[in-house]
């Protein structure tokens, strides 16, 4: 009685001990932006038969629990998505080696209701449809956001120089200019006035009573340049 005690306690122990684990998983506390494309990924110890990927948010309790389900046929050779929830189909593919125990699944277009706790959980795979194998999962939280960009408004201020060119004038020219600019308004003065002079006529007739005597012209030489004639003069 002993003994068969001792060695159902021995196969309990080998069995304890042998357990299917998740022994690796992709990165937790990842973040991403709506658009991106997210790649998760679990790892077991030994084959798997079934690998359900579910999502939850709670900031979008109205989106529920969706889920992803996987399963490795034996008759097919390889693994195939079993069912999907239908938000997801269309933006899910199957990713990772089962060879090497991995279960992969891959999101494109993320949308921020993406975001939240995605568990994998991956069943152990067992010969026969009356055996189910050993269980084990693992969360991963993601988060899919909005970044802020902060806008820095800069003012630019343009001045203006004003450039001077100096060149030498010879001074012929300037003389000349200033020559005739001056002659110019001097001619144009001297006609204004001329035209204000009001020269005065009469028709009187001047007469004197004293005696007119006519003196003769006495010397030729000393009256050359002059006409021939008498000086009259007023005694």
């Amino acid at each position: 009685m002993l003994l068969q005690i001792s060695q159902l306690l021995l196969v309990c122990h080998l069995s304890l001990s042998t357990s299917f684990h998740i022994t690796s998983h992709t990165q937790n506390k990842q973040s991403f932006v709506p658009g991106q494309t997210l790649s998760l990924t679990c790892k077991s110890d030994s084959a798997w038969e079934f690998c359900l990927w579910k999502h939850t948010n709670s900031d979008y309790k109205e989106v529920g629990v969706r889920d992803c389900l996987m399963e490795w046929k034996r008759a097919k050779g390889g693994v195939s998505v079993e069912k999907c929830h239908a938000e997801l189909t269309d933006r899910v593919s199957i990713s990772g080696d089962y060879d090497n125990q991995e279960c992969g699944l891959t999101i494109t277009g993320l949308e921020v209701e993406d975001g939240g706790s995605w568990e994998c959980e991956m069943e152990e795979y067992k010969f026969g449809d009356w055996a189910s194998g050993s269980k084990h999962s693992q969360n991963i939280s993601v988060s899919v956001e909005y970044k802020t960009t902060t806008t820095l408004q800069t003012t630019t201020k343009t001045e203006t120089t004003e450039k001077f060119i100096e060149y030498e004038v010879p001074k012929d020219d300037v003389a000349g200019d200033m020559i005739d600019e001056e002659t110019d308004e001097a001619e144009v003065y001297i006609e204004d006035r001329i035209d204000d002079i009001t020269v005065p006529t009469t028709d009187q007739t001047v007469f004197y009573d004293d005696d007119i005597e006519a003196l003769p012209i006495e010397d030729k030489e000393a009256a050359e340049g002059s006409s021939t004639g008498l000086i009259v003069g007023v005694l």
